[in-house]
């Protein structure tokens, strides 16, 4: 009977080791980006694949983001960046530049969305655009009447329906607040001048009477639940609520708003280099890009797989919006010192 046990211990030790100690030998690709913001099936495809695993990881803000990846002792091998956080980590030394005859698929990105990219990384050297996207305002129809939001413009965050209700978010980031605030005072987004931050906290002083929190991730949720009515919000964020709840809206603000560009980007400490560029330029084929727009529901960078999207993705104006409409848009700018203004500001402004 005891060698018996013994065998079957034996046994049970090497069917252990088949099925998990392969599993724990796999090649492992650390990925830190936004949430909700790629299709889960992709992951499983390039695992798959690849013969890997990935550790995907998600944060909310571009200075969670950089906080993280500053103090952390886990090393990142892809992070996913917005343009001015770009240029920070470029100038804090993390970022490697990329070696393009790894990325074959690198060709199928927009020359024009590349020259836009190369206002916060010139030459293109240590990024690949991955989507690009508008902030507005995400609304509740079961709740805020249409006269409400009818006026289509920033100010709708002060209307006086939404006094003392609660009801009203805004996103915790610093250039995305006070730049809403400068856009609908009639200044650039990326102005620090005094007058201009003069005027942006004046705004946001009758803006704060609504809002209730600055919250970047659990808008998704809470404008869907009614907990939120109004929210500033991401565009392909609120398109991805809306296609499952009619009772949502979202307008971009016609005064204008931010037009921002995530990237992929490689940390200099990654340990899986060459996985990292497997990755990347799994991300950049026509149709891997096709599917993650669709998803995401975010428009892609990738000219390739324009011709792939449907009609109907291309023709929404929430996703796509018509040239006279971005005129009025702008990207946030690395503003280097400057940016100390607006972070003391926005700070006073979250513990008013």
């Amino acid at each position: 009977m005891k060698q018996r046990i013994i065998l079957s211990l034996m046994v049970f030790a090497i069917l252990a080791f088949a099925l998990f100690g392969c599993g724990k030998g796999k090649e492992t690709l650390y990925i830190f980006n936004w949430s909700d913001y790629i299709d889960p099936d992709l992951i499983s495809e390039f695992e798959a694949a690849n013969g890997c695993r990935i550790k995907y990881s998600t944060f909310d803000s571009n200075e969670n983001m950089l906080t993280k990846v500053k103090s952390t002792s886990q090393s990142f091998d892809i992070i996913f960046p917005s343009g001015d956080h770009v240029s920070i980590l470029r100038e804090l030394g993390l970022l490697e530049e990329l070696d393009r005859t790894q990325l074959s698929n690198y060709k199928n990105l927009d020359e024009g969305l590349l020259q836009k990219a190369s206002s916060f990384d010139s030459g293109n050297k240590y990024s690949i655009p991955y989507a690009w996207g508008l902030t507005g305002l995400m609304y509740s129809k079961q709740y805020v009447p249409e006269e409400i939001v009818a006026s289509g413009g920033w100010n709708i965050l002060a209307d006086s329906f939404f006094d003392g209700k609660n009801k009203v978010t805004m996103l915790d980031d610093a250039r995305e607040v006070i730049g809403a605030a400068l856009i609908y005072s009639g200044y650039s987004i990326n102005d620090s001048s005094d007058e201009a931050m003069t005027k942006a906290t004046e705004v946001l002083k009758i803006w704060d009477r609504n809002i209730t929190q600055f919250d970047s991730d659990s808008y998704k949720n809470e404008v869907q639940d009614g907990t939120t009515w109004l929210a500033q919000a991401y565009n392909g964020d609120a398109l991805q609520q809306m296609a499952d709840n009619p009772k949502l809206g979202f307008i971009l603000p016609k005064e204008g708003t931010s037009l921002w560009m995530d990237n992929m980007v490689m940390l200099k400490s990654s340990k899986n280099k060459d996985l990292a560029y497997k990755f990347m330029n799994f991300m950049l084929d026509a149709e891997i890009a096709k599917r993650n727009s669709e998803y995401t529901q975010y428009a892609t960078p990738n000219q390739a797989a324009l011709p792939l999207l449907g009609e109907d993705f291309m023709a929404n104006p929430l996703i796509n919006p018509d040239p006279a409409y971005l005129e009025k848009c702008e990207m946030i700018n690395y503003l280097g010192d400057r940016v100390r203004r607006i972070d003391q500001i926005y700070e006073a402004i979250k513990l008013n």
